[in-house]
């Protein structure tokens, strides 16, 4: 065929041949798939009896010499029209654009006007006919009105999406065991700079697809709601329910479990109706009690430890001073659950964004501590060529963010601060802190590794002595009175470990990460509740009925920082080249050419602290 024709001439010519053999009548030039469709499949053939010189090539049968008996003749298949046939393909085919389509446009949160654009240069153009005018009707948009939101103290509004349809949605996706443990994140997300408006979502996963967020329920308002009972009232309601009925997905019964709550300081506080972290009576774990020291609330290390807090403490209201309402929080009612142990401490807004914030803070003078734990200026830079030098020739696509200079410290996200803890700080502090300083990051550093592995259980006393040493030597080195909060947090966190096993299991990272999906959905500033309850019907609409693909494949490259690989038998190898298997395009035959480093040495000395 002429390539100079445009794909409509093509497209139309296809067309006409193909409705061409389909009414031709002529036996002795056209296939005709009615006789062949009919034909018995014939097994056992000899080359023998097959006579050749009937064999033409015209697509008939040959004339065959076989005895017919019932071990030769097999059951003929069922007839179908090439006409029909072709149309099934042909409508299969426009299915799929259109689901492409569909997901493409609420994957990248196309505007509808320029959906509505490229659908018309499709159908008017390119010669699409099916695809529909308008965006509405391929993103299967409702035209109703949404009525079911409702009034939250006089300035909110609360739309509620449904726990259960959440998990109905996901069984698509994901298998569901017989006990459905969910984790649920809640927090406040700013809509603007220049305004008071805000979103409280809370949000969920099924435990451990925690790349599954999904909204239970959102709050939009000018300030946060005033009574986190209200605000939190359909979703204990239906929590109430689904813990103590459980749900039916496709005829088989699923038991649902609360696991897990996953905020930070000042939204478990809300939460809860207890002192914030400023408070004297603040910690959610044990009944320690602050003290003011150089104008702030500080909790000095104690030897002894202080008194573990129950569920039954809370709700008796035992401790008073640690409570800010007469009544307890509404998600005491839960059946079966623990409120003292069911937040988790959250490593990400206490460890990464408060004490590693803090430590860098103190060394670099931003934070008022003793002046011999300050380094000079040369050395800050130091740091920060050190850490520039590793950006450029080290840092991995397995780390979402490169590093900064320490001078944007303020600006580093949760995922810098966690990479300089575990990864790139114990190099570059390596030789600049003091010998005190430097041993006191490493404590918390291999604690932290202990703690984020879900390979060293046998270490987590161990650990606990580790984070133990940290505050007490913390106290030492710098001082009581910067003893805040979140330092205190740490005596608590082996906890969550024995509960919920890897930190990653129960930290707000997963709900973080969704955070920036729900502004996405945005496109104007009015009614913003309205827009996202809009988008996510769409992206629900789009979703498709796949299991959930294999993410253990790992791609390998031969280029710079991102060739160096440890194998399963401990051996660090440099990628020079692969070698593609022609057979297998999955990768899993492909040859790889390197060099195993020979000389491996720990970079951590076993020291006894104790």
């Amino acid at each position: 065929m002429n390539s100079s024709l445009s794909y409509r001439t093509k497209r139309r010519r296809i067309v006409n041949e193909l409705l061409a053999i389909e009414n031709s009548d002529d036996d002795d030039t056209v296939l005709n798939t009615q006789t062949l469709a009919t034909t018995p499949i014939l097994n056992n053939i000899e080359a023998s009896d097959i006579n050749y010189n009937e064999c033409l090539n015209n697509g008939l049968q040959p004339s065959l010499n076989i005895p017919l008996n019932d071990q030769t003749l097999l059951e003929p298949t069922e007839s179908i029209p090439a006409g029909d046939f072709i149309k099934n393909v042909n409508c299969t085919q426009e299915q799929n654009v259109k689901d492409s389509l569909k997901e493409w446009a609420t994957n990248y949160n196309i505007p509808q006007n320029a959906l509505n654009a490229l659908l018309n240069v499709l159908k008017f153009d390119v010669g699409l006919n099916y695809l529909p005018k308008d965006s509405r009707t391929l993103l299967q948009c409702k035209s109703t009105k949404i009525t079911n939101i409702r009034n939250v103290n006089p300035r909110g509004y609360y739309y509620h999406f449904g726990l259960s349809a959440g998990i109905i949605k996901l069984s698509s996706q994901i298998a569901l065991t017989d006990t459905v443990k969910i984790a649920v994140g809640v927090d406040g997300l700013p809509l603007s700079a220049s305004s008071s408006s805000q979103f409280w979502p809370i949000l969920a996963y099924i435990m451990p697809h925690h790349e599954h967020v999904f909204p239970i329920g959102i709050y939009y308002g000018q300030e946060k709601p005033h009574n986190s009972d209200e605000f939190l009232k359909d979703f204990i309601s239906e929590v109430i329910l689904l813990t103590t009925n459980g749900i039916s997905i496709n005829g088989a019964k699923k038991k649902i479990v609360i696991e897990v709550m996953c905020c930070d300081a000042p939204a478990k506080a809300f939460l809860l109706k207890v002192k914030g972290h400023s408070g004297f009576f603040s910690c959610t774990r044990c009944t320690v009690e602050g003290e003011y020291l150089q104008n702030r609330v500080c909790f000095p290390y104690l030897a002894n430890g202080s008194t573990i807090r129950t569920h039954e403490d809370y709700v008796l209201m035992k401790y008073e001073e640690h409570h800010t309402s007469l009544v307890t929080s509404c998600i005491s009612s839960i059946p079966n659950v623990d409120v003292v142990q069911l937040f988790s401490m959250d490593y990400m807004h206490m460890v990464c964004l408060g004490v590693m914030r803090k430590l860098i803070n103190i060394w670099m003078g931003n934070t008022k501590g003793p002046i011999n734990v300050r380094i000079p200026s040369w050395k800050i830079n130091q740091i920060s060529n050190a850490l520039h030098a590793i950006k450029k020739n080290h840092i991995t696509k397995d780390f979402s963010r490169k590093p900064r200079a320490l001078i944007e410290i303020n600006r580093w996200k949760a995922t810098e601060l966690r990479q300089f803890l575990l990864y790139t700080g114990i190099i570059v502090l390596k030789d600049v802190l003091s010998d005190g300083c430097y041993q006191n990051f490493l404590i918390l550093c291999i604690s932290m590794r202990i703690l984020l592995s879900a390979h060293h259980q046998q270490y987590v006393n161990y650990a606990q002595k580790l984070l133990d040493y940290f505050v007490k030597t913390f106290e030492q080195l710098y001082g009581s009175h910067l003893i805040s909060f979140n330092v205190h947090g740490l005596l608590h966190l082996t906890e969550d470990y024995k509960k919920y096993g890897p930190l990653d299991n129960c930290s707000t990272f997963p709900f973080e990460n969704y955070m920036k999906y729900l502004k996405r959905m945005l496109r104007k500033h009015d009614k913003p509740l309205q827009q996202v309850i809009k988008r996510y019907e769409e992206q629900c609409n789009s979703i498709k009925n796949n299991n959930e693909k294999n993410k253990d494949i790992l791609n390998l490259t031969e280029k710079k920082p991102n060739c160096y690989a440890l194998t399963k038998q401990g051996e660090v190898i440099k990628i020079d080249s692969i070698i593609k298997s022609k057979e297998d395009h999955s990768g899993t035959d492909d040859n790889i050419i390197g060099k195993i480093f020979l000389i491996k040495n720990d970079f951590f000395e076993i020291n006894n602290f104790f």
